[in-house]
């Protein structure tokens, strides 16, 4: 079978997610809450996944098993972005985000214990060094103002949960569903999540 370009993928992923991160700031600083640009994200959703029904003939997997995965992955990375949302309310950005950016840790050790993945020793030695340079790569200096309690702490442990689980579920999944229909239901939770977005989003902030 021939092999995919694997790692050419995962750098254009890398670049478009590097690219998203430095654009999403531009509306955030301009006083645009990011609960409110979350809706509008899930809603550019729509047209990706239409794209890809298109490229598997409408030919959408609906069986009980690809609606509970593909449903569990789009709730566990949409989910984990709203309760990210609430985290920096409570707590310092520049601890919040070199924790939750080791969530890879979760899925490197679910996937060494339920899929048997093994890597050589260059392998691990790279994932080691890439471990280390996330969170430094994530961290923000201190600003004014302290963390209003520790219920940040817990809620900052469901995001590292939440997105570690996320990429463990969606490489289990991929291995017996079509990356497209995986999408269309990550879309599909995305949506369903707005209103929850709409509901947290403080007006008489936005509007001051």
């Amino acid at each position: 079978m021939k092999k995919r370009p694997w790692l050419l993928y995962a750098l254009i992923t890398t670049t478009f997610w590097g690219v998203w991160g430095a654009l999403i700031e531009i509306p955030e600083k301009a006083g645009f809450p990011a609960t409110l640009g979350y809706s509008v994200w899930a809603v550019t959703m729509i047209p990706p996944a239409l794209v890809a029904l298109k490229l598997i003939n409408w030919q959408l997997e609906h069986n009980t098993r690809a609606i509970f995965l593909g449903s569990v992955i789009g709730f566990l990375g949409a989910g984990g972005q709203l309760v990210l949302f609430e985290t920096l309310r409570m707590g310092p950005a520049y601890l919040v985000f070199p924790f939750i950016s080791l969530s890879p840790v979760v899925t490197i050790v679910m996937s060494y214990l339920f899929l048997k993945e093994r890597a050589s020793i260059r392998g691990w030695l790279g994932i080691v060094l890439a471990l280390i340079a996330i969170p430094l790569l994530s961290y923000q200096p201190p600003q004014n103002g302290s963390a209003q309690g520790y219920l940040w702490i817990v809620l900052a442990l469901l995001v590292f949960l939440a997105w570690g689980i996320q990429a463990y579920v969606m490489k289990f999944a991929n291995q017996t569903m079509k990356a497209e229909s995986i999408f269309f239901y990550m879309m599909l939770t995305g949506l369903v999540l707005v209103p929850v977005a709409i509901w947290m989003t403080d007006f008489l902030d936005f509007d001051s």
